[in-house]
């Protein structure tokens, strides 16, 4: 405290006296005694009050902060809904076909497959795009598998046209339904994320470790609260169906205009379901691209409303079903250089039986041996998968 505010004891007809006689500690009322005497005499608060009030009010601060913190983080985790997908015991299927419980762990250090889901649920929010009450498909369906090292990943687009064998699951109300050849995207509607998981690993001979699911609400608010992601086409295009118009060249898309670019069939590419398929993986593609450049993970605001949107508009298995998890998994597959991602169709041919529908080819058992000893895609898949996606007409 400067001794010019002192108080009274410095008028000028005390400072001759001051100057001289020595001054004292022990007098009450010496400048020594003055300096670290204050409030008798200023009115001031003592100097340890003070350091107390401001630690402890730098205390609530941070249990405010801790708090707040706290709030954040159960919010956005009760946000997240959870499906069991290894329910079933998997009837008829070999020992060594079923499914094994996934580790509680996305970043143990062992590879990795992921079936991420996109789905044309049409009730509550996503009544517009269609019948209400009508039940849910898979509208979009990936493989996502990521290496043991973390140094490579692929992901591999599964016709929703395929016809496969459905085994027995576990239907809304509880009964199991009866094995069945079909539409790949039907067993969506038999009985949900399980019985597609359950489905892929029947065909695939794969362990399924974690499923993510969003719909169609979900993906549009995800694409919102990124700010848009850019997609590039080489010609105009004016889709009445899917009400998408834009202009050729590069546009940043919101959320309607997103979902209509990667569900659009006519009057885009050829029309076909897998002509769209590659433009969904390129979608993801520029969504990662927008994430990692536009600085949404560096800025808490910007993260929070993606969090946001993204727990909100995800359903996980139990294993993934916290924001601790999530986050695990996220920082898995942030370790994956983004120029070792491989993208590609698993590989088909046209079923016989009705030329509007696709069966897995016989080269699709190399992917997913290639899956299972976690070894790069053969190079006569990817070869394969290029071919087809040029030509996607019988």
């Amino acid at each position: 405290m400067d001794d010019q505010t002192t108080g009274p004891a410095d008028r000028p007809d005390d400072a001759d006296d001051a100057r001289d006689t020595p001054a004292d500690p022990r007098r009450p009322g010496s400048r020594r005694s003055r300096r670290h005497a204050g409030p008798a005499d200023s009115g001031s608060m003592p100097r340890r009050r003070v350091v107390i009030i401001c630690a402890t009010s730098l205390s609530v601060l941070a249990i405010a902060g801790a708090a707040g913190l706290w709030s954040v983080y159960n919010r956005l985790n009760d946000n997240i809904r959870t499906v069991d997908i290894h329910a079933d015991d998997a009837p008829g299927l070999p020992d060594a076909l079923k499914p094994k419980p996934a580790s509680p762990s996305p970043g143990a250090g062992a590879a990795m497959n992921v079936l991420l889901i996109g789905s044309d649920d049409r009730d509550g929010a996503n009544a517009q795009y269609g019948d209400a009450n009508s039940g849910a498909r898979s509208d979009t369906t990936m493989l996502l598998h990521v290496a043991a090292d973390r140094k490579s990943a692929t992901v591999a687009s599964i016709p929703r046209d395929s016809m496969v064998q459905t085994p027995t699951c576990t239907q809304p109300n509880g009964t199991q339904s009866q094995p069945q050849f079909g539409m790949f995207n039907a067993a969506f509607s038999i009985g949900g994320a399980a019985c597609t998981v359950k489905t892929v690993e029947t065909f695939s001979g794969l362990n399924i470790d974690h499923v993510l699911v969003v719909d169609f609400t979900g993906f549009k608010n995800i694409v919102n609260a990124i700010g848009g992601i850019p997609v590039h086409l080489d010609q105009a295009v004016n889709d009445p169906d899917s009400h998408l118009n834009l202009p050729a060249g590069t546009t940043v898309v919101n959320g309607d205009q997103a979902l209509a670019f990667v569900r659009a069939r006519h009057n885009l590419g050829d029309g076909s379901d897998i002509g769209r398929m590659s433009r969904q993986q390129q979608f993801l593609n520029s969504a990662l691209d927008t994430l990692a450049d536009n600085g949404t993970l560096n800025d808490p605001a910007k993260l929070y409303k993606v969090l946001d949107a993204a727990t909100k508009a995800l359903t996980t298995d139990p294993a993934l079903g916290s924001l601790t998890a999530l986050a695990d998994f996220a920082s898995d597959l942030k370790q994956v250089p983004r120029q070792q991602i491989t993208y590609l169709t698993v590989p088909w041919q046209w079923y016989q039986p009705d030329p509007n529908r696709v069966q897995l080819a016989p080269m699709a058992q190399d992917l997913f041996t290639a899956m299972r000893q976690d070894a790069p895609v053969p190079a006569d898949v990817l070869a394969l998968s290029a071919k087809q996606g040029e030509q996607t007409t019988p």
